[in-house]
């Protein structure tokens, strides 16, 4: 990522979020709970059907555009 790209606080939560769904993905429960508090948050509802609907586990978050980082291994 190049010094000058600002990385949004959405990209953060974006990345955190993708970054918990992949580890809570084998406790479909845990999984289910998490994504039901995402949903509550103002503009991820869409977001968090999606990862609910996958059947994959998500890809790291820089696969979807997610400049953030910081929560990635």
């Amino acid at each position: 990522m190049a010094a000058n790209e600002a990385v949004t606080e959405s990209d953060h939560l974006k990345s955190l979020i993708i970054s918990t769904a992949q580890e809570l993905w084998e406790d479909k429960d845990a999984l289910g709970k998490f994504l039901n508090v995402v949903r509550r948050s103002e503009g991820f509802v869409k977001f968090a059907d999606t990862l609910a609907q996958s059947e994959v586990r998500p890809a790291k978050p820089t696969f979807y555009g997610v400049k953030s980082t910081e929560f990635q291994d």
